[in-house]
Protein backbone atom coordinates (compact mmCIF):
# COMPACT_ATOMS: atom_id res chain seq x y z
CA UNK A 1 0.00 0.00 0.00
CA UNK A 2 2.55 2.46 0.65
CA UNK A 3 5.08 1.89 -2.38
CA UNK A 4 7.28 4.63 -3.79
CA UNK A 5 6.72 6.44 -0.17
CA UNK A 6 9.32 7.30 2.07
CA UNK A 7 9.53 7.96 5.64
CA UNK A 8 9.20 11.79 6.20
CA UNK A 9 10.70 13.59 9.31
CA UNK A 10 8.51 15.76 10.68
CA UNK A 11 10.86 17.94 12.51
CA UNK A 12 10.13 21.37 14.18
CA UNK A 13 11.57 24.65 13.09
CA UNK A 14 13.80 25.26 9.92
CA UNK A 15 17.06 23.12 9.34
CA UNK A 16 20.08 26.71 10.50
CA UNK A 17 23.23 26.93 11.74
CA UNK A 18 24.22 29.52 14.02
CA UNK A 19 27.72 30.97 13.88
CA UNK A 20 29.09 33.23 16.80
CA UNK A 21 32.51 33.00 18.36
CA UNK A 22 31.53 30.08 20.74
CA UNK A 23 31.30 27.82 17.18
CA UNK A 24 28.77 26.22 14.78
CA UNK A 25 25.70 25.21 16.39
CA UNK A 26 23.13 23.16 14.27
CA UNK A 27 19.73 23.25 14.94
CA UNK A 28 17.74 20.50 15.84
CA UNK A 29 15.78 20.06 12.64
CA UNK A 30 19.59 20.43 11.20
CA UNK A 31 20.07 17.48 12.68
CA UNK A 32 17.12 15.51 12.21
CA UNK A 33 17.52 16.28 8.41
CA UNK A 34 21.32 14.85 8.59
CA UNK A 35 19.28 11.56 10.23
CA UNK A 36 21.65 12.15 13.18
CA UNK A 37 24.73 10.91 11.53
CA UNK A 38 27.19 10.27 13.63
CA UNK A 39 30.00 11.48 11.22
CA UNK A 40 30.31 14.49 8.36
CA UNK A 41 32.45 15.84 6.42
CA UNK A 42 32.62 19.86 5.66
CA UNK A 43 33.13 21.56 2.54
CA UNK A 44 33.45 25.22 2.26
CA UNK A 45 33.04 27.05 -1.45
CA UNK A 46 34.92 30.34 -0.30
CA UNK A 47 34.14 31.17 -4.40
CA UNK A 48 30.33 31.30 -4.01
CA UNK A 49 30.51 31.68 -0.06
CA UNK A 50 29.12 28.24 0.87
CA UNK A 51 29.24 25.75 4.15
CA UNK A 52 28.30 22.11 3.61
CA UNK A 53 27.97 18.97 5.38
CA UNK A 54 27.64 15.85 4.37
CA UNK A 55 27.11 12.24 5.90
CA UNK A 56 30.10 10.25 6.17
CA UNK A 57 31.72 7.07 7.77
CA UNK A 58 33.84 7.51 10.75
CA UNK A 59 37.06 6.14 8.56
CA UNK A 60 36.66 7.91 5.79
CA UNK A 61 38.80 10.62 4.71
CA UNK A 62 37.72 14.07 6.30
CA UNK A 63 35.18 12.49 8.64
CA UNK A 64 34.61 14.51 11.31
CA UNK A 65 32.10 13.60 14.53
CA UNK A 66 28.83 15.07 13.99
CA UNK A 67 26.29 13.85 16.58
CA UNK A 68 27.09 12.09 19.38
CA UNK A 69 24.63 9.28 20.52
CA UNK A 70 25.34 9.35 23.96
CA UNK A 71 24.58 13.08 24.30
CA UNK A 72 21.50 15.49 23.78
CA UNK A 73 19.96 15.94 20.47
CA UNK A 74 21.98 19.57 19.65
CA UNK A 75 25.40 19.32 17.88
CA UNK A 76 28.39 22.63 18.51
CA UNK A 77 31.64 22.32 16.80
CA UNK A 78 34.10 24.66 18.59
CA UNK A 79 36.97 24.68 16.19
CA UNK A 80 38.60 28.27 16.07
CA UNK A 81 40.17 27.80 12.66
CA UNK A 82 36.77 26.90 11.47
CA UNK A 83 34.92 29.92 12.72
CA UNK A 84 38.58 31.95 11.02
CA UNK A 85 37.40 30.71 8.07
CA UNK A 86 33.89 31.03 8.15
CA UNK A 87 35.05 34.87 9.10
CA UNK A 88 36.62 35.33 5.98
CA UNK A 89 34.40 34.22 3.99
CA UNK A 90 31.64 36.26 5.52
CA UNK A 91 33.78 39.13 6.16
CA UNK A 92 32.70 39.63 9.51
CA UNK A 93 33.61 39.23 12.94
CA UNK A 94 31.83 36.80 15.50
CA UNK A 95 32.67 38.78 18.95
CA UNK A 96 29.47 39.30 20.32
CA UNK A 97 27.58 38.49 17.29
CA UNK A 98 25.25 35.90 16.08
CA UNK A 99 24.31 34.85 12.60
CA UNK A 100 21.70 32.21 11.82
CA UNK A 101 21.91 30.48 8.30
CA UNK A 102 19.21 28.28 6.76
CA UNK A 103 20.25 25.17 5.20
CA UNK A 104 18.93 23.36 2.44
CA UNK A 105 19.26 19.61 2.36
CA UNK A 106 19.42 17.21 -0.71
CA UNK A 107 18.59 13.45 0.26
CA UNK A 108 19.92 11.91 -2.66
CA UNK A 109 23.58 13.24 -1.51
CA UNK A 110 23.09 13.11 2.27
CA UNK A 111 24.57 16.35 2.65
CA UNK A 112 23.43 20.41 3.85
CA UNK A 113 24.27 23.01 2.08
CA UNK A 114 24.16 26.90 4.02
CA UNK A 115 24.31 29.92 1.79
CA UNK A 116 26.28 32.24 3.67
CA UNK A 117 25.70 35.38 1.49
CA UNK A 118 21.90 34.75 3.40
CA UNK A 119 23.46 34.95 7.22
CA UNK A 120 21.34 37.17 9.16
CA UNK A 121 22.39 39.10 12.09
CA UNK A 122 20.42 37.82 15.41
CA UNK A 123 19.95 39.46 18.54
CA UNK A 124 21.91 38.06 21.14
Amino acid sequence: MLEGFELYNMTTGVASISISENGVGFSKAAVMKMNKCEYTKVFIDRENKRFAIQAAEQNSDGSVQFFNKQKSGSVRWNNKELLKTLAQIMNCDFKKKVYKVDGDYYPDEKAMVFDLKKAELQTK
